[in-house]
């Protein structure tokens, strides 16, 4: 992109940070936007989580033809928040590590780095839109009209529609999710996502919904996304018919991205979205709705809802947390 701007051209550049589901969801409420208000839209992934040299990895990982691949942005324009003007180029962690060190996991800290998505109005010629997930409930209001077939549809409606069409995995990724399947899967699977680098789900929760499905469809195989090495030997010692994909895990419980001792980030990403993928087309689905990661398996998931098992659905902490982030907008 040439550093003169094209007459009335204007931009939208969506930031990241979290991993792939938090980035996901945030990158799919900006393609919507950049869609309602014309935008040239820019998924920035050029962060430490699946990026090692600093290029942008997000075209790596999906073929998106609205979203412009390039993050070389035209001089001397207007920005919004203005926060960004000369900072473009950083990610947001290094934004909040430089300027707001104790509020990585505040709430509303997006209001200061990010234009709200409830408006459409900005006159600036290049506005930056970031979350920790997605503002598609707060974007609702201007779809009404059928854009793009998304006027009728629910939040969850919307998000599978664009990781459908406008988002859709790289072609070599999805030849790896059809491979995997062609080698091991079985006329019935039972997915299990079990995020445990906190150690603070309940695993008991777990294999409450796990045995209920087996005793429906005992001669079911077991696939199992975690990213804890001991979750996943514990579970092949205790349950028959166990897989999983092969995938680097961290030591102990440290977090996957963003993780220092990561010898290929942009495969871990890979590794996850395979994962991510492979659970949604389980016939039989175990997750924590307080995960992105399970979030968008269970979006894109066609299993039928008496399969599905949400190990957080009544619990009131999760509940009033998700709350809180809907209605701080």
């Amino acid at each position: 992109m040439n550093d003169n701007k094209p007459q009335n051209q204007k931009y939208l550049v969506v930031k990241a940070k979290g991993g792939m589901g938090n980035r996901m969801l945030c990158a799919a409420t900006g393609i919507i936007y950049g869609k309602v208000t014309d935008r040239k839209t820019i998924v920035d992934w050029r962060d430490a989580s699946y990026s090692t040299d600093g290029s942008n990895t997000f075209s790596r990982f999906f073929e998106c033809p609205s979203v412009y691949p390039e993050t070389i942005l035209p001089k001397d324009v207007t920005i919004r928040p203005r926060v960004w003007e000369g900072t473009l180029h950083k990610s947001m962690g290094q934004m909040l590590h430089k300027y707001d060190p104790d509020k990585h996991s505040s709430i509303r800290i997006h209001r200061k780095y990010s234009i709200d998505v409830r408006r459409v109005d900005y006159d600036e010629d290049i506005i930056v839109f970031w979350h920790y997930t997605g503002r598609i409930r707060n974007l609702k209001p201007h779809l009404r009209n059928g854009l793009d077939g998304y006027g009728g549809l629910e939040v969850n409606g919307i998000i599978r529609k664009v990781l459908s069409e406008k988002m859709v995995l790289q072609p070599d990724i999805r030849q790896r999710i059809d491979d995997f399947k062609a080698k091991y899967w079985s006329e019935k699977v039972i997915g299990v996502h079990i995020r445990h680098t906190d150690r603070k789900i309940n695993l008991a929760k777990y294999e409450r919904h796990l045995r209920r499905f087996l005793k429906r469809f005992p001669d079911a195989h077991i696939f199992l996304a975690t990213d804890n090495q001991q979750v996943n030997q514990d579970y092949r010692e205790r349950f028959k018919r166990v897989f999983s994909t092969p995938k680097w895990y961290p030591e102990g419980i440290a977090s996957m991205h963003q993780n220092v001792n990561c010898p290929d980030k942009v495969a871990n990403g890979i590794e996850a979205l395979v994962d991510m993928y492979l659970l949604a087309e389980c016939d039989c689905l175990i997750y924590s709705g307080y995960s992105t990661f399970s979030l968008i398996s269970r979006i894109l998931s066609d299993a039928q809802p008496e399969n599905i098992a949400d190990i957080d659905l009544f619990n009131p902490i999760v509940r009033l947390k998700r709350l809180i982030r809907e209605l701080v907008a």
